[in-house]
């Protein structure tokens, strides 16, 4: 069974006392021996009957001193005997059983019970006063219970925890948080959405509505009179410099706080916090009111939506890959890996015009296979796509990247080349040429007899030309004379009589 905090404290203060109490008696002896001080209140009886026996004893009344002992024994119940002894031991007067009571006792030393006071004559001794009392006959346990101390203790134990009790009861009841905020404001909160924390000054919890009960996955905890920095679930999610977390700076700031975002990493939650600090008297600040705005679900909502964008973004990435696959395929020659016909002359033409509109050259190369139909004939058309590709992948090796090379038709290429002269065109041919042969020779060397080698015709466009169907026609007439010239050589249209021998 739990106990109370009121009734805890009530018991750790009764026993501080207590404590404090013993303490005290102990260095200062606040609370004397009751035999001590009964021992001495006899004593000084004694003494006191003493003095009356030495008159009387003085006087020779000794029937008068007999009454009086007497008269004192039955006056005092507690009185056993009395008498009075000579010096050789022998029993002037006595009252009551004196032999008895005194049996027992050597020396002169008195105690509790039994009180000797010596009488003398002048600076002689001559006897003495013997007094006994009856013994005590509580316990053990009743003698300290009736101690002055114990009573004491059981006085404070008894009377401390009830005005404790009572005390603190009144004082924790004023201290509670929960007290501050009114029943009804209570009730309005609950009703609210949002999650509304009030603090006091210190940051300590007031009031936590249902909402912002409802926001941790465990619930078991009550957040009012703790520290809102301190609450497990939610200080995983702030700042380590308590000093930045939202509440405290409303409250230093005295100015409100909006939009502060706190990630609870344990419930996958994402909250949204405004805080305002409360004014108090002469612009103080006694405490802060905060909202808690659950934005899970939205949150959720916007990673659902970016996964789904970027699932988009990825497939849109791949059509357009795969378009621009396409586009090349379509673009290009499989067998050989030039431009295809159409393709060609496109970007040819687009390139004439620039070179119109920049003023610079622009030079088409026409090349042909050598005899080539002989070569199906007498290898078959397997070897004849061979000498194609390999062809074709001379020529791609050879020109310049920013050259178009194209596959006119059959064994037939063409290459655009802007920017280039007629005598840079003509070098760059003569190269094409050198590695067709020198390519096909080693990589169709298993095909006894085959012999690779092609023609090459060159043509500029001029100043006064702007057909594109003029400049392929004059680079193909240039071919043709290559290959009127003997084959495997570079033919320009300007000079079709000159030729670049290989």
């Amino acid at each position: 069974m739990r106990i109370r905090p009121t009734i805890q404290i009530t018991l750790a203060l009764v026993l501080l006392t207590s404590v404090v109490l013993l303490t005290v008696d102990l260095v200062f002896g606040v609370f004397p021996e009751p035999d001590q001080h009964l021992a001495q209140q006899r004593k000084a009886f004694a003494e006191s009957l003493a003095t009356q026996v030495t008159v009387l004893l003085q006087r020779g009344d000794h029937q008068g001193l007999a009454l009086t002992l007497e008269r004192l024994r039955t006056q005092d119940p507690g009185i056993r005997s009395l008498a009075v002894r000579r010096s050789d031991d022998t029993l002037l007067v006595q009252a009551g059983d004196h032999k008895a009571a005194w049996r027992g006792l050597h020396g002169e030393r008195s105690t509790l019970t039994h009180l000797l006071v010596p009488l003398s004559v002048g600076s002689a001794r001559w006897g003495s006063f013997e007094l006994t009392y009856v013994p005590d006959q509580r316990s053990a346990l009743r003698r300290t219970l009736e101690h002055p101390l114990w009573l004491t203790l059981l006085a404070v134990a008894l009377l401390g925890a009830l005005v404790y009790w009572v005390y603190l009861r009144r004082a924790l009841n004023h201290l509670d948080p929960t007290a501050v905020i009114p029943e009804r404001v209570k009730v309005v909160f609950d009703v609210m959405t949002e999650g509304i924390v009030v603090l006091d000054g210190r940051g300590r919890v007031l009031l936590a509505n249902r909402a912002f009960r409802a926001l941790p996955d465990d619930q078991s905890s009550d957040p009012v009179g703790k520290s809102l920095s301190e609450l497990p679930w939610l200080a995983a999610g702030l700042p380590v410099d308590p000093a930045q977390h939202p509440w405290t700076r409303a409250m230093r700031e005295a100015a409100p706080v909006r939009g502060y975002a706190v990630k609870v990493a344990a419930a996958r939650q994402h909250v949204v916090v405004n805080c305002a600090p409360i004014a108090g008297a002469r612009g103080s600040v006694r405490g802060c009111i905060a909202s808690f705005d659950d934005l899970t679900a939205l949150h959720l909502a916007n990673e659902r939506l970016s996964a789904t964008l970027a699932e988009l973004r990825a497939s849109r990435d791949e059509i357009q890959q795969k378009n621009v696959e396409l586009e090349h395929v379509a673009a290009h020659d499989t067998l050989s890996g030039c431009l295809t016909r159409g393709a060609f002359f496109d970007r040819i033409a687009r390139a004439r015009d620039q070179a119109r509109r920049e003023g610079t050259a622009l030079t088409c190369l026409a090349l042909d296979i050598d005899r080539f139909k002989s070569v199906n004939d007498r290898f078959g058309h397997s070897v004849g796509d061979r000498v194609i590709r390999e062809v074709g992948a001379a020529l791609l090796a050879s020109v310049r990247a920013t050259d178009i090379v194209g596959r006119y038709g059959g064994d037939e290429f063409f290459t655009g080349m802007p920017g280039c002269n007629l005598d840079e065109a003509a070098a760059i041919a003569e190269k094409v040429r050198q590695a067709v042969e020198q390519r096909c020779n080693v990589s169709l060397s298993d095909i006894a007899g085959l012999q690779v080698t092609v023609s090459i015709g060159i043509a500029t466009l001029r100043d006064d030309d702007a057909s594109l169907a003029s400049l392929i026609e004059q680079a193909d007439h240039a071919l043709y004379a290559a290959k009127s010239g003997g084959r495997n050589q570079v033919a320009r249209a300007a000079t079709p009589r000159q030729t670049v021998n290989g």
